[in-house]
């Protein structure tokens, strides 16, 4: 590995633990109580995998929402959608969205998943508040 590639490395590494120290700090501050898990996200993201859904989400510290079709690397904590090497852990993840079908509402049921059902969409959010 050279030595620009370490230093991208360690930059991305401290960029990442900056970002999930700054998420848990407003988490706190705010007294949000979380609604998923780990686990639950991790679910969810591979069905979203398998059907090559269009999603978006919506991070606590972010203004708007990343729209992507793709999951370029999933984690147990963590997903990349996009070539930037940002990782988006679990734990930063206030709102998703996905296109309403019945296929998705049943798969969701399937794995005991709480989500908020409109016309077009499902939303899932990570915290209450």
């Amino acid at each position: 590995m050279t030595n620009k590639s370490e230093s991208y490395q360690v930059r991305n590494k401290e960029k990442r633990e900056s970002r999930i120290k700054e998420t848990r700090n407003l988490i706190l501050s705010k007294s949000y109580s979380s609604l998923m898990n780990n686990r639950k996200w991790y679910q969810i993201f591979e069905l979203l995998e398998q059907q090559y859904s269009e999603f978006e989400l919506k991070t606590l510290l972010s203004s708007e929402a990343k729209k992507t079709d793709q999951i370029l690397e999933l984690e147990k904590s963590s997903i990349l959608i996009d070539n930037s090497g940002d990782f988006i852990e679990f734990l930063e993840l206030e709102q998703l969205i996905l296109k309403n079908t019945s296929e998705l509402k049943t798969e969701l049921k399937k794995l005991n998943m709480d989500f908020f059902e409109q016309a077009d969409f499902i939303s899932i959010y990570g915290y209450r508040k």
